[in-house]
């Protein structure tokens, strides 16, 4: 179980870097670190705003890290809950052996 743990969260992290390195990566492509020279305005007609794209990727991936975090809280609230409940006893409940059988002709049959 703990591996599993780990795992979950080792994977979380890589889709978490990548997301953001993909996301870096396209607005510097996009905007770049200056202002724009020769070669980015000689073609401004052709160019497109990456953020609706971003948008579309990062919204899923959002959503599925919610369901994630809710899923592995829903797992510690249980976990949590069976550890609370208490071992039965190996002899049974107090009181049971010694209860009197009803006697008449609305007895159950056995």
């Amino acid at each position: 179980m703990l591996r599993f743990r780990a795992t979950g969260l080792v994977i979380g992290l890589c889709f978490f870097a990548f997301l953001m390195w993909f996301n870096v990566d396209t607005l510097r492509e996009h905007f770049g670190s200056g202002p724009p020279y020769f070669s980015r305005t000689t073609n401004m007609d052709k160019w497109t705003d990456p953020r609706p794209g971003l948008v579309m990727i990062d919204v899923p991936a959002l959503l599925m890290t919610g369901v994630a975090i809710r899923l592995f809280s829903r797992r510690r609230a249980e976990r949590l809950a069976l550890e609370s409940v208490p071992e039965p006893d190996a002899e049974g409940p107090e009181g049971l052996e010694d209860q009197d059988e009803p006697e008449g002709d609305d007895a159950p049959p056995r």
